[in-house]
């Protein structure tokens, strides 16, 4: 009854503040100029030719599902992407350059994964791949630059992408969302603001999905307070590689907001069944409720849980409230089962399918990434640190 409650409160008050029309932010149906002290660079045709990856398998053995693990704290201004099977295998690894740094500012997510290759962002404009082959390169650039944060997301197909631009120049920052092809044509801004901050994470069925900062949310670590309740100088995200509390799904050219994802405290990945929250329960991609009906599980504790894509498991710490323990899968009706490795209650698992799971972690001093067959209960230690960013395919739509 707790959680229901508090689901409901953050419903309403997350309503109250959609991506759409009001004196301070504007949709468009039509292209318009881009925000003023954004930069443009020359961009790439599409996507391009083999280099910078480092190649583990060959193509004729490649996974079907792979977990991508970002390294944040890898190197002073860079950080590492990894690719990771099921198996515990590493396929494919790459690191880049990270934005630039504007005092107190958010941080922003930095890879986006299609259904072929996961993108990451190098520096402040240009967007890279890496595929499970190891082949990497430069598919297109964005309008980010040493004031202007830029996030993105890639549809499925490798067609378009989305841009949010955080234009930390003027006051209040403004925020530009715009959509275009890969290489920069059809290009149109969508929506803009100076009081409501969202920025692009992932697509679903043809619809732009946003993580929200939250109802009078500004985008500067010492005024966001997230839902672990961590320093967000050392696990900036909170609990989602998002970093938003919510998602809100969006139409692509109107920016017009159809469903809210969670009413707040979104955690874990998304799946094809929703998201997870840390009050405990979850959240369909219809915006309502999957309820667990546990009398006590990880939300008593707001534990990042993991939904997985069948909506019938929520993988999070720990068995009893704690900051770290076993990883425990939570079912319906309050069964557990309790699996043969060490979690935090921030950090969270990736889902490859119904019974391969992956542990990742911010701070390598938390734990090591690890792979668990929840049908044998055995673990496979990775050869790589990271916390889960996103999987590979993307594979959210049903």
């Amino acid at each position: 009854m707790r959680r229901l409650a508090v689901l409901v409160l953050l419903i309403a008050g997350a309503c109250s503040s959609p991506p759409g029309a009001s004196p301070s932010s504007t949709p468009s149906r039509q292209p318009v100029a881009a925000t003023q002290g954004v930069t443009n660079t020359p961009r790439p045709t599409g996507v391009a030719g083999a280099g910078g990856g480092s190649a583990q398998a060959s193509p004729g053995t490649l996974p079907k599902s792979l977990a991508v693990l970002v390294d944040l704290f890898a190197a002073k201004g860079g950080y590492a992407i990894t690719l990771v099977a099921a198996d515990g295998s590493v396929v494919a690894r790459t690191s880049a350059q990270t934005r630039s740094a504007i005092a107190d500012a958010v941080e922003l997510p930095y890879v986006s994964s299609s259904n072929s290759r996961v993108y990451y962002m190098d520096g402040d404009h240009d967007i890279r791949y890496l595929k499970a082959d190891g082949s990497s390169g430069l598919a297109t650039t964005v309008s980010g630059s040493a004031t202007v944060h830029a996030a993105f997301a890639v549809t499925p197909d490798d067609a378009r992408i989305a841009v949010g631009l955080l234009d930390y120049s003027v006051s209040p920052v403004k925020l530009t969302i715009y959509v275009e092809d890969i290489g920069g044509a059809h290009h149109a801004v969508i929506f803009t603001s100076t009081d409501k901050y969202v920025w692009p994470v992932v697509w679903h069925s043809g619809h732009l999905v946003v993580a929200y900062l939250g109802p009078g949310a500004v985008p500067f670590k010492s005024k966001f307070v997230n839902y672990s309740g961590r320093d967000l100088a050392q696990y900036p995200y909170g609990p989602n590689p998002y970093g938003g509390i919510n998602f809100h799904v969006i139409n692509p050219v109107t920016a017009q907001r159809e469903v809210i994802i969670s009413g707040g405290g979104a955690s874990g990945l998304l799946t094809k069944a929703g998201t997870a929250v840390v009050q405990g329960d979850g959240v369909d991609w219809n915006g309502q409720p999957i309820f667990w009906n546990s009398p006590t599980d990880y939300g008593s504790f707001s534990a990042s849980g993991s939904l997985s894509p069948d909506g019938r498991i929520i993988a999070a710490c720990c068995p009893q409230p704690s900051t770290a323990g076993h990883l425990v899968l939570w079912y319906p009706g309050g069964t557990t089962t309790i699996l043969a490795v060490n979690v935090t209650s921030v950090d969270w698992a990736g889902w490859f399918d119904g019974s391969h799971l992956i542990t990742g972690f911010y701070q390598r001093a938390d734990g090591t990434p690890s792979v668990v067959d929840i049908s044998s209960d055995s673990v496979t230690v990775v050869d790589a640190h990271g916390i889960v960013a996103a999987m590979l395919p993307a594979n959210l739509d049903s």
